[in-house]
């Protein structure tokens, strides 16, 4: 029986952490290679979509932005931050994380009940 609480918490926890959102950043161009270069945009670590001037998206994981070079670096990818025209951050969303875990453990609930409660029948019976 607590092999099944940890399990369904586990669950739980893991499908909560992966809400996440795509997050467009408001600004021009200029403004967006500006904050790029600065550093102030994106840290490594971070998930991003990158589009460039000619209208391709780039999505990855960034491992480093060279300001020397000019470039937003991803495992397998190298963006020159002079032709990016937009980008969009993932953030967690904490609406969709808690709907989502409340939901999971609303069924986890109803699931454990759905198997305990014939038991605890038959036992008192």
């Amino acid at each position: 029986m607590n092999n099944m609480v940890i399990v369904a918490l586990l669950i739980c926890t893991l499908a909560s952490s992966g809400c996440t959102t795509l997050e467009p950043i408001e600004a021009s161009p200029d403004e967006v290679q500006s904050q790029l270069l600065s550093g102030q945009l994106v840290q490594p670590g971070d998930r991003v979509r990158l589009v460039t001037a000619d209208g391709t998206v780039h999505e990855f994981r960034i491992t480093q932005v060279d300001q020397e070079q000019g470039l937003v670096i991803g495992k397998d990818a190298r963006v020159p931050i002079a032709d990016v025209v937009a980008v969009e951050t993932r953030e967690v969303s904490i609406g969709r994380s808690a709907l989502l875990g409340a939901g999971i453990g609303y069924g986890v609930a109803v699931l454990i009940a759905i198997l305990i409660a014939p038991a605890v029948l038959l036992g008192a019976g």
